[in-house]
C-alpha cells in the first residue's frame, strides 16, 4: 500500500487552491497511490479570520471536487480539512471518500478556535 502526504503552498484563491490539489493528487494516482492526504485547510489561508468567508456547508464546491478527485483517479483520499459552516457555528473537517468517490467518513476537530 501506497500513501501520498501531500504538501501545497495556499493561496487566497480558493478555485486556484482546489486546481492545484487535484494536480498533486493526479500525480499522486500516477505514482501508484492508494491513499491520498491533503493538508489542513488547503482550500484557503490558514486564518481563523478567513475560515467564515471560504467556509461552505456540508456537499458544498469543495467537497464535490475532492469526491470527483478520488473518483477519477481510483484512489482514496482524505481531504485534509476545510471550513465546513453548519449554522452560526464553523468547523474544521475532514472528509475521506473511497475509490468510487463516495464520502466514507467524516471528522470535526474535537477543539474548535474562537
Amino acid at each position: 500500500m501506497k500513501v501520498a502526504l501531500l504538501q501545497m503552498k495556499v493561496t487566497a484563491n480558493k478555485e486556484e487552491n482546489i486546481r492545484h490539489a487535484g494536480e498533486l493528487l493526479a500525480k499522486a494516482a500516477q505514482a501508484d497511490c492508494d491513499i491520498a492526504v491533503l493538508p489542513e485547510m488547503f482550500s484557503c489561508p490558514y486564518s481563523t479570520k478567513y475560515f467564515r468567508e471560504y467556509g461552505e456547508e456540508q456537499n458544498g464546491p469543495v467537497q464535490e471536487a475532492l469526491s470527483c478527485f478520488a473518483k477519477q483517479n481510483g484512489i482514496y483520499l482524505i481531504g485534509g480539512s476545510i471550513p465546513e459552516l453548519e449554522g452560526d457555528k464553523v468547523y474544521n473537517t475532514s472528509y475521506v471518500y473511497d475509490r468510487e468517490g463516495r464520502q466514507i467518513a467524516k471528522h470535526r476537530k474535537a477543539h474548535l478556535f474562537d
